[in-house]
């Protein structure tokens, strides 16, 4: 093999390195668009993204096209691609999905979590709490992702989890897109007495919670403060 060669295979990523870049490139973005840094209808451009974040093209494009298959990157044909539009049609048919998705999955996370994992929520509800009163809206940001991924890991159900993997990314939008950069009392609060029944193996009140918070988001359905 020459010189040549030998540098060239080098500097290729290993299929691990590859994968995690994709994998940070893809919460890095899904965390701007969820929390509106990249708000609904931006135009956006592989080229572009990879030089803010500091990732190479192929690990952005994978995970573009997977937030395209998520539905929150919308592909126009010769046009380019921009963040998903908000369209209220589409959170009411989210809030059917989550209801039954999330039923499933609160119950057997509440049954089946480590004691580890309910260290992790009970941990998750204070910082939400400290998050409320200092009406820190990025760490509740990342609280609630923290807390999506934890369910995801604790309900010991690959497929229920992938679903609710799915959705949640599209609830955390329509999340923000309600309530811009504040934090509603209301909506955390539900999603403190979630972590406290989850870390507390109780799953009659984590079910309680949940649709509370269900019920909530319901009632902010076209009361958006970003528009489209």
């Amino acid at each position: 093999m020459s010189k040549a060669s030998k540098k060239s295979k080098a500097h290729e990523p290993e299929p691990a390195e590859a994968e995690s870049l994709t994998d940070r490139a893809y919460n890095l973005l899904e965390e701007m668009i969820g929390t509106l840094q990249l708000p609904p209808g931006t135009p956006v451009s592989e080229a572009e993204l990879s030089s803010q974040l500091g990732i190479g093209r192929t690990p952005v494009r994978e995970a573009m096209q997977r937030l395209a298959r998520e539905r929150l990157l919308l592909v126009l044909p010769r046009r380019g691609c921009i963040v998903t539009p908000i369209r209220p049609e589409e959170e009411v048919m989210l809030i059917e999905t989550r209801r039954a998705i999330e039923t499933l999955v609160m119950e057997t996370a509440a049954a089946r979590a480590s004691e580890s994992e309910r260290r992790q929520f009970g941990e998750i509800a204070a910082r939400m709490k400290t998050a409320l009163r200092t009406h820190d809206f990025d760490a509740f940001a990342r609280l609630d992702a923290e807390f999506n991924h934890l369910c995801i890991a604790a309900c010991r159900n690959e497929l229920a989890g992938s679903m609710m993997q799915v959705i949640a990314p599209l609830s955390r939008r329509f999340w923000f897109t309600h309530h811009g950069r504040t934090l509603s009392k209301e909506g955390v609060e539900a999603h403190i007495e979630i972590a406290l029944a989850l870390s507390h193996g109780d799953a009659k009140a984590a079910l309680s919670g949940t649709e509370r918070l269900l019920r909530y988001v319901e009632s902010r359905i076209g009361q958006s403060s970003v528009t489209a």
